[in-house]
């Protein structure tokens, strides 16, 4: 049997492999220490059906490593971030799962070559094979549909626990829950977090969830809170991805509100009402119609009151109809097997 590694930068990037982990276990690789503490606080007993444990026991079994060299590892490397790395081709088979699908301008390091790629959908078939510079052939494109889908598709998530675990008063309040991206996709964490607190904490439970390279600009917000009193906020924790992850906060969520983060697209196995806040359009990159939510829901003008708009999309859930469609256009299946598609490809290559 081949060892098996999972590979990110930060925690958030670990929370597209914890499906994996959940059902073969395996070795997670990091390289500074906060995603160390984040990834073993995550990761304490965290239930797997085959679980790798490190010398306490619950802690998950870890490797300290350097950010591109494995060329010391042998078997099968995991990893949800692209990036140029060095390895022994003949030892170390790669595979790329991505980290959110959506399309924020292009990087370098999306050149970077693995041996697989793990396709939730035609939405990051057309990106990478778009890629500039980036030679693949279909052999390598591995469809399994989205992993982080299964549970919500299977039933296994529970609102009550998961509105506990948000700490929420107010359970007969409907959720709000504003996900910007961060400054290189264009986000408007503190364009606008000050506007919705003030205008929709009336009526609605808001939960401000930031992107987690944008979790410093928390303080500001805290500070605000503080200031002016106010009720019914919660500031997610984007380094909690055991209890406060990304599916969690969508699965309590009545409306989203977001800009250019790939938040929205994972939104779209729940159906849930959007609304579009205005951004640069220099930071937005053309896609496909059959891929862009943000020509099927509505966009808010800042000029114009956000409260009404909220109002209605919850009330009415208007495109309903054509989220549905826009999640069978983006992901591959959305039956439940993503996970057990992922492992059975695994299974070929020995692990």
């Amino acid at each position: 049997m081949k060892d098996l590694y999972y590979l990110a930068l930060n925690i958030y990037q670990f929370s597209y492999l914890k499906p994996l982990y959940r059902k073969i276990g395996g070795d997670f690789i990091v390289h500074k220490p906060r995603s160390l503490l984040q990834l073993e606080q995550n990761f304490f007993g965290f239930p797997s059906q085959n679980p790798s444990r490190g010398w306490f026991g619950l802690q998950p079994k870890t490797r300290y490593m350097d950010y591109q060299d494995y060329s010391k590892l042998s078997g099968v490397m995991v990893s949800s971030i692209q990036f140029d790395y060095e390895r022994v081709p003949e030892e170390l088979t790669t595979i790329n799962t991505g980290h959110g699908t959506g399309y924020k301008p292009p990087r370098d390091r999306d050149r970077a070559d693995f041996d697989y790629y793990f396709l939730d959908g035609p939405m990051r078939y057309d990106k990478l094979m778009n890629i500039v510079g980036l030679e693949l052939s279909e052999d390598q494109m591995i469809k399994i549909g989205n992993m982080r889908f299964d549970k919500v598709i299977n039933r296994e998530m529970d609102r009550t626990k998961i509105l506990d675990d948000f700490g929420v008063k107010d359970k007969s309040r409907p959720n709000v829950v504003y996900a910007p991206t961060w400054k290189w996709g264009g986000g408007t964490l503190l364009e606008h977090s000050y506007k919705y607190i003030d205008d929709l904490t009336d009526d609605y439970n808001l939960f401000i969830r930031p992107h987690y390279y944008d979790w410093r600009k928390m303080k500001h917000i805290k500070k605000y809170l503080k200031k002016n009193g106010s009720k019914h906020v919660y500031l997610v924790e984007p380094w909690n991805i055991r209890t406060k992850d990304t599916m969690e906060n969508l699965a309590i969520a009545d409306l989203l509100i977001s800009d250019n983060s790939s938040v929205a697209y994972q939104s779209l196995i729940f159906q849930t009402p959007i609304l579009i806040v205005g951004m640069e359009e220099d930071k937005i990159v053309e896609k496909p119609g059959q891929y862009d939510v943000r020509g099927i829901v509505d966009h808010w003008d800042e000029n114009e009151p956000i409260k009404p708009l909220v109002d209605e999309n919850i009330r009415e859930n208007k495109y309903e109809a054509e989220l549905k469609e826009m999640l069978d256009n983006c992901f591959y299946f959305n039956d439940g097997k993503s996970t057990e598609r992922a492992v059975e490809f695994l299974g070929k290559l020995g692990v």
